[in-house]
């Protein structure tokens, strides 16, 4: 039987492509029904540079989070994330039916691309349909196949693996030509300006050269990998000139015993999630002393070490369990990632452990029993394995509807979480108008952060600034206006806190006051068209007219569709004499 369906698949791949990708739509196809969901907010929905069609440029010019303004520091430069959410905009706005849809297709295809890789690794055309099939149901893939701030990761895992295919097909070709590496170089460049973690790809390389040492010699190899080099040289160098540098953690080449206990845990925890996929959460904690006292470290090590000595006897499993390794390195360092352990980070290091499992499962285990006739027996086993984790998917989708269900979720399912508190907070206030409660869970959040592994100082910074809200609200304010201020010592440039302290001043009517801290959001965020109403108001209220219509004036051009911005610098431009342009700027409504 197996025997027919593996000839089946050799002679109809497409029809197989075909039926992995329509098996996983159907699968994951209730994401089409969610919504955009926390960093989608800011980055779709808040986001100038998408609302904006004549800002396209900036997306090239800055990092993931430069859309909030020069004060924003980050380590992520993903200018293809912000340029496929740009041309997505532009068909149908802000709908997230596009942007689900998309991101949906994608996955299904990267599917598609996994199992012509494993065609390409594997002789056993059945083996690279399970394990391709596997790779597609893993509930880990649930967050980077339904969250639209995912796409990095999406995109990042299918142009590696499109680079590693054509890099196997000219490596495996009977002559070596440039041209070939040129193309695979090509097809693998997209990954790292979707994401950083990309960067492993040439050390892959030299692994798969130590497993296949093939027949050329090491000098041409050598000479061929440089053209991989290169591609990451030119990324690293373009990286450089728009950031001004390669990383923002601390001596970054330097090693340290903290940090080699930490990757060891972080990829314990990696592998006890592959393993154990339950109780997945946005919001999960890490916490190195009581990962580090769990047997998955180890584990983990003990697999990768003897993936190594499987190098002459069982080269595919070798090779494809330390691609795992590999391919996850770069999420392995604590200083570089804000979320130590989350499910996205799976997505290209599982390839390796699905197609492994499938290995081992229908071909190498029947074979180690003495029993090739045991394969047939052991198909149940995986198809009630993918019976579980298709069930997990099609529940943990749902998860990922809106803001509240996540949320709700996460809030369960990481009760260590800062930000799941916080959040908890967030929904307690603005949803339900139990402030006293909001206020213990963001007090709650404080600690929680204070005493994790890595304190975050944008996630206190925003603790403080819900906190003096919910304050303010109470009728609190000089807590409230405390609570800003802890926000800025957290975070010095931190404009959503000189936001917060102009909304404080501004109701009571002192607009000289408040006009100074919206001025200082403002500079700190000059896409922040609120801020910038706000301050044109001040202005207004001062006497000062001409001040007034050049900041309503740039709340429009950062943001077209705020039409009170129009008629705003009008009436400001009226105050002021200039009755032909206030005209001219009243025209311009129509067309927006």
């Amino acid at each position: 039987m197996l025997a027919k369906w593996e000839q089946w698949l050799k002679d109809h791949p497409r029809c197989a492509g075909g039926i992995l990708f329509s098996f996983t739509y159907v699968v994951f196809c209730g994401t089409l029904s969610n919504l955009f969901v926390h960093d989608d907010i800011p980055q779709v929905l808040e986001n100038p540079f998408l609302r904006n069609p004549a800002m396209w440029t900036r997306i090239f010019t800055g990092s993931v989070w430069s859309f909030r303004g020069p004060a924003q520091h980050d380590n992520m430069y993903r200018p293809l994330q912000f340029m496929t959410y740009w041309a997505l905009y532009r068909l149908r706005g802000p709908d997230p039916v596009i942007f689900h849809l998309f991101i949906l297709l994608f996955y299904a295809t990267t599917v598609w691309l996994v199992f012509r890789l494993a065609r390409e690794l594997s002789p056993n055309n059945l083996v690279a349909f399970v394990g391709a099939l596997l790779w597609a149901l893993h509930p880990l893939h649930v967050e980077p196949a339904a969250w639209v701030s995912a796409l990095p990761d999406l995109g990042s895992a299918f142009f590696y693996l499109l680079g590693f295919f054509l890099f196997v097909r000219a490596d495996r070709a009977k002559e070596w030509s440039a041209s070939r590496h040129l193309l695979a170089a090509a097809g693998f460049l997209p990954a790292l300006f979707f994401k950083e973690m990309a960067l492993s790809f040439p050390l892959l390389i030299l692994v798969y050269w130590f497993y296949f040492a093939g027949t050329h010699p090491w000098k041409r190899k050598i000479a061929y990998g440089m053209i991989y080099v290169g591609a990451v040289a030119v990324y690293v160098a373009i990286r450089i000139v728009v950031l001004g540098r390669f990383s923002e953690a601390p001596n970054l080449f330097q090693a340290s015993g903290r940090m080699a206990e930490a990757a060891a845990a972080l990829l314990g925890q990696n592998l006890k999630f592959f393993v154990w996929p339950a109780n997945l959460s946005i919001f999960r904690e890490f916490n190195l002393q009581t990962s580090l006292h769990s047997p998955w470290p180890a584990v983990a090590l003990l697999l990768l070490a003897g993936a190594l000595f499987l190098r002459k006897t069982e080269p595919r499993l070798g090779f494809l369990v330390i691609w795992w390794g590999v391919t996850l390195a770069p999420c392995l360092d604590i200083r570089q990632v804000n979320s130590a352990v989350a499910d996205r980070f799976s997505l290209l290091p599982t390839v390796g452990l699905c197609l492994a499992l499938a290995i081992f499962t229908l071909d190498k285990l029947p074979s180690y029993l003495a029993r090739p006739q045991a394969a047939p027996a052991l198909v149940p086993v995986v198809g009630v394995l993918m019976a579980l984790w298709m069930f997990q998917d099609v529940r943990t989708v749902r998860h990922w509807h809106d803001n509240i269900t996540l949320w709700d979720q996460a809030y369960d399912a990481s009760p260590d979480s800062a930000v799941a508190h916080m959040l908890r907070g967030a929904l307690l206030q603005q949803r339900d108008g139990k402030l006293d409660m909001a206020v213990a869970e963001y007090r709650v959040a404080i600690k929680l952060n204070q005493a994790s592994e890595r304190p975050l100082p944008g996630i206190a910074a925003e603790c403080y600034v819900l906190l003096g809200q919910a304050r303010s609200a109470q009728g609190r304010t000089q807590e409230a206006v405390s609570d800003y201020q802890q926000a800025l010592r957290a975070v010095p440039g931190y404009p959503l806190a000189y936001k917060a302290l102009g909304i404080v001043y501004f109701p009571r009517g002192d607009y000289a006051q408040a006009r100074v801290y919206f001025q200082r959001a403002v500079e700190l965020d000059p896409q922040e068209v609120e801020s910038r109403f706000y301050l044109g108001t001040c202005y207004m209220k001062l006497g000062e007219p001409r001040e007034a219509a050049a900041q309503f004036h740039a709340a429009r051009v950062v943001d077209p569709t705020y039409v009170e911005a129009f008629e705003a610098e009008a009436r400001a431009l009226e105050a002021a004499g200039d009755e032909a342009e206030a005209a001219h700027v009243r025209s311009l409504v129509a067309k927006h």
